[in-house]
């Protein structure tokens, strides 16, 4: 029986083949010789042991099929079209009973054959997509990487003319009289040079952030003292808003080491965003805790964890991490302002983002808390920065 189905495929090869080429879309990748090789091997294994059969489709579709993933949605359509055909010719040809034996016989082998056409275009297609991406990755790092050089170097250019306009102020200033027209606009362009200054400096640091070129000078430092010398120097900013800093003692060694100007140019851009995010007659609170004391080694005693909470606005969940990305803020775009205090007002993006950098820099990490975001209720937030514990200057200083 097996014989006389074997016979027929071979004989009906270039029919079957003629029938399902016509109805195949046009440039298909697979010719008629493609085709008449494989109703060969459809003839050969129809009938046999489906191991037989399973090891010769595979053996078919490495060396016919290929590494081409069009080619082989090709074949997953062809070999459909081809099944309907033999099924048709089978119904034609046979009586009832023996057509749907002879059906079995080759169904098998056609079944193995689209399954294995199917899998290998689809690895096909996801190998392709995966090294799409590892290119496209590697695009973006390379863009964000000549970006960060590109700001950094921008920021450093804009260095040289803002001098020589501060020289120019400095003269006028010394032709002005304390009181005068004048001197209230030359006091203007101060205001306004310190606030560039603070924008490239700002820029240059995330720039040498994103470049892992962030070079600290560790020296002995008192978090506590650190954190009472920046409450000291943006004191003047709770003053304007009348909002209440509060600094509750650590009642702990807080003696570590670590780059003193960085660390209270961090804290300084965390405390003050919890100011900025404050209504006025608020409140913004500063503590301190050990923790993490079973990481300790020979030389590192523990993590200290500086909480900066705030009865401000609170920030929803899915911007508890949005908010240290760079260029970012969940201000309204209409509010922005140049001012570092402004309630709700938006600025570059950068504050917080230089702040992660630095912490990371040290070892530490920072991250923000909240119930989410209220006006009316104002939730508040919560800004967790831990910072490690050195007991001596850290090897890799």
């Amino acid at each position: 029986m097996a014989q006389e189905l074997k016979l027929w495929l071979r004989q009906e090869s270039a029919a079957l083949c003629a029938a399902t080429m016509r109805r195949a879309s046009p440039g298909v990748l697979v010719d008629e010789d493609d085709i008449i090789e494989f109703l060969v091997m459809l003839a050969m294994y129809a009938g046999t042991l489906p191991e037989l059969q399973l090891n010769a489709v595979q053996g078919w579709a490495i060396t016919s099929v290929g590494q081409d993933a069009p080619r082989a949605y090709d074949w997953l359509t062809l070999l459909r079209i081809l099944k309907e055909e033999i099924g048709s010719c089978l119904d034609k040809k046979f009586s009832p009973e023996q057509g749907f034996r002879y059906w079995r016989m080759v169904d098998d082998v056609l079944t193995f054959a689209i399954i294995e056409a199917s899998q290998l275009a689809s690895d096909m297609v996801r190998a392709d997509l995966l090294d799409q991406l590892v290119r496209l990755r590697k695009q973006q790092a390379e863009f964000e990487h000549s970006k960060s050089s590109f700001i950094a170097v921008a920021a450093h250019e804009l260095k040289t003319p803002l001098t020589i306009l501060e020289g120019y102020a400095n003269m006028l200033r010394s032709t002005t009289e304390e009181g005068s027209h004048a001197r209230i606009f030359v006091d203007g362009l101060d205001n306004g040079f310190r606030r560039m200054h603070e924008v490239i400096e700002d820029m240059i640091d995330v720039s040498l952030i994103d470049l892992n070129s962030v070079e600290l000078k560790y020296q002995t430092v008192n978090l506590e003292k650190t954190v009472l010398l920046v409450a000291d120097n943006i004191e003047k900013y709770f003053r304007e808003r009348r909002v209440e800093l509060v600094i509750m003692p650590f009642y702990l060694d807080s003696v570590t080491y670590g780059d003193s100007e960085k660390l209270v140019k961090a804290l300084s851009k965390v405390i003050l965003n919890g100011l900025k995010y404050t209504p006025d007659f608020g409140q913004v609170n500063i503590s301190a805790a050990f923790i993490r004391q079973d990481e300790a080694t020979e030389n590192m005693a523990g993590y200290l964890d500086i909480q900066i909470s705030d009865n401000g606005i609170g920030i929803d969940a899915e911007n508890l991490e949005f908010i240290f990305k760079k260029f970012t803020s969940t201000s309204d775009p209409a509010l922005h302002s140049s001012s570092k205090t402004k309630f709700k007002g938006g600025g570059p993006g950068l504050g917080l983002a230089i702040a992660r950098g630095i912490f990371e820099a040290h070892g530490g990490r920072v991250w923000a808390e909240s119930p989410g975001c209220d006006e009316e209720k104002c939730l508040g937030s919560t800004f967790h920065i831990e910072l490690p514990i050195w007991l001596e200057k850290p090897e890799f200083a």
